[in-house]
């Protein structure tokens, strides 16, 4: 991870303050201006009115890290301090599993093609098993229900 990544995302997680300017919230994310205002238009980011103009509510700025950078990325950048930013429900753990070597292989291709890990496949195919579930888990998985509804509040510094 580059000396930019780091810093971009430990600013994104530790800021204190509830929201942030368009130009410092696209280079916090590495894009463009102009990449941050298409994608506010387009509803991936949702902007906010402020005394201060629109801006980008940290809540959002999470969000939208844990779309850009790897999971593994944003803990290894957030180091001791992930354990009190990041709800112990959606932190890393270690899994192992027994697969039929077609899935192994898939799940390599899949990688591959998509310039990611495995680890990365799976977590996004799991998210979406989340969602089609959510009503059962949440009343079934300690702690589901703040990991589904989190960076929205859940945590507070």
């Amino acid at each position: 991870m580059d000396d930019h990544t780091l810093t971009s995302i430990r600013r994104i997680f530790l800021n204190p303050r509830p929201n942030i300017a368009y130009i410092t919230a696209a280079d916090l994310l590495g894009m463009s201006f102009s990449e941050l205002k298409n994608e506010i238009a387009e509803g991936t980011i949702v902007a906010v009115s402020t005394g201060m103009g629109m801006r980008v509510a940290k809540e959002e700025m999470i969000a939208t890290a844990m779309r850009t950078w790897p999971q593994a990325v944003i803990e290894e950048a957030l180091g001791d301090d992930a354990a009190r930013l990041l709800p112990e429900a959606i932190r890393l753990v270690e899994l192992r599993a027994r697969v039929p070597r077609y899935q192994k292989e898939m799940l390599q291709w899949l990688a591959r093609r998509g310039a990611t890990s495995i680890d990365e496949v799976l977590t996004r195919e799991l998210e979406d098993m989340a969602c089609a579930y959510a009503e059962e888990l949440a009343s079934e998985v300690p702690g589901f229900g703040a990991a589904m509804e989190w960076p929205g509040g859940a945590v507070k510094l």
